[in-house]
């Protein structure tokens, strides 16, 4: 694999190499950059979109079969074993999400339909500052389509965020210096002492009610 790519990269083991790689070149949009031992037949390929990599490998037939794509040790050949024979045993994908940034989550959703493929839903504004869209590939994995979004207020206290940027989620006043939310104690407290005693003027015990009910709306403090 080409060492100048920064960020992660992830391999997934497939039971049909020729429809995975059919599914993600031809439906989703990735090209082959790698592959072994070559791009017609490959039992691993490297699959890029948007310089975001997702190898594919073929998994063992049984846990004696199946040669790995390089010299490997005793050691390696046991975990090759091993792994052949939990992939017999149990269902590919579950529990595993794949998170890959596109440039406009919509237009990909568009795209995808016009190549025959039916994500899970439709794409959704998530409170944590991304637009996204799921997808399962032919293993079950799942592969999460996602654009950062600007969100129009904090999703602490509901202070307008009108300098955002895209992905931000909360305002200054709810995040530390390290821009990570605060406590919802001290969330509780600016928003009674900052907002509704001085704001609204309000006495501190209704104060205090119309705080819980205020940040019991909002989507960082609904379960509280």
């Amino acid at each position: 694999m080409s060492q100048d790519r920064a960020g992660l990269s992830v391999l997934l083991t497939v039971k049909d190499m020729p429809a995975s790689v059919r599914f993600y070149r031809d439906q989703l949009g990735f090209h082959m950059e790698e592959s072994w031992p070559n791009e017609h037949e490959p039992t691993w390929c490297n699959m890029v979109l948007d310089g975001q990599s997702v190898m594919l490998c073929t998994a063992p037939a049984s846990a004696d079969g199946g040669e790995p794509c390089h010299e490997a040790s005793a050691e390696d050949q046991a975990r090759f074993r091993m792994r052949a024979d939990d992939l017999q045993r149990h269902k590919r994908g579950v529990g595993v999400a794949l998170y890959l940034r596109v440039a406009d989550v919509d237009e990909y959703r568009d795209e995808l339909r016009d190549h025959g493929v039916s994500p899970a839903g439709e794409p959704r504004t998530q409170i944590y500052g991304i637009r996204e869209l799921t997808v399962d590939d032919p293993d079950g994995f799942e592969l999460v389509f996602f654009t950062p979004v600007t969100l129009p207020a904090c999703q602490s206290c509901g202070t307008p965020l009108t300098e955002a940027k895209p992905g931000q989620t909360y305002c200054e006043y709810c995040t530390n210096e390290k821009g990570q939310l605060r406590p919802y104690e001290q969330i509780f407290e600016g928003t009674v002492t900052g907002f509704f005693m001085a704001m609204h003027k309000l006495p501190r015990k209704e104060a205090e009610k119309a705080a819980r009910e205020h940040l019991r709306k909002m989507p960082a403090w609904s379960g509280f």
